[in-house]
């Protein structure tokens, strides 16, 4: 049997994944996230928009809240902030991610790294997410930035997260939820493999993730 992660004080080890609408998190880091709850790490998931401009806003929320907890979710937050507009919204952002630190975190689990959106994303709600994160998540140890096909062009991660088959066939089996956006390109399975092949031929890895730091703070051993 194996023992069970603490941190230094004792707690269990979370993780805050953020996105600006649904299947941002799944697209960006879901096999992380399974990898991730396979180890015992409590993972929050914070969606701001339920992307209502991209689809029916109902469906999607339903489709984001079965997709995540494929993943292994503990708890799945959908917020009601206005699709394409967040950077109209920032304050209130921030101050909803601080009051869900604050109030929604159980007293047993401490949060020590969180996945956000990318700075250099040419979509404004992916931008104005990472502003809000850097704020409210600044006693965080690290912030991680994630992928999104609206980062591909200059994406260039510092950070990788090698997986086994079985998580990325969890991504790919979460992203099926999302069968409001089955027919975008990126959703489809044979992309998610090429993504997460090149990934992994960076860092000479089979399958990887890879990320952005946004801050980094490094944990003793």
């Amino acid at each position: 049997m194996k023992s069970k992660k603490t941190t230094s004080s004792g707690k269990t080890p979370g993780v805050l994944a953020i996105g600006a609408h649904p299947d941002d998190i799944e697209l960006g880091c879901g096999a992380t996230l399974s990898r991730l709850a396979h180890n015992d790490v409590y993972i929050l998931s914070v969606i701001m928009t339920s992307g209502g401009c991209g689809g029916n806003s109902t469906e999607r929320y339903e489709e984001s809240r079965e997709a995540l907890k494929i993943l292994g979710c503990n708890k799945i937050i959908n917020l009601d902030f206005n699709d394409t507009k967040l950077y109209l919204q920032l304050k209130e952002m921030i101050d909803s991610l601080e009051r869900i630190l604050a109030t929604e975190i159980p007293s047993d689990v401490e949060i020590m790294r969180v996945y956000t959106m990318h700075n250099a994303d040419r979509h404004q709600d992916h931008v104005a997410v990472y502003q809000a994160s850097m704020v409210a998540c600044r006693h965080i140890p690290q912030i991680l930035g994630y992928e999104t096909p609206s980062t591909w062009i200059s994406f260039s991660p510092q950070v990788f997260e090698p997986l086994e088959e079985n998580h990325l066939e969890k991504k790919i089996s979460a992203l099926s939820k999302h069968k409001s956006q089955s027919l975008r390109k990126y959703m489809q399975p044979e992309h998610l493999w090429i993504l997460a092949k090149f990934r992994g031929q960076q860092v000479d890895c089979s399958l990887c993730e890879g990320f952005v730091v946004h801050k980094m703070v490094l944990q003793e051993y």
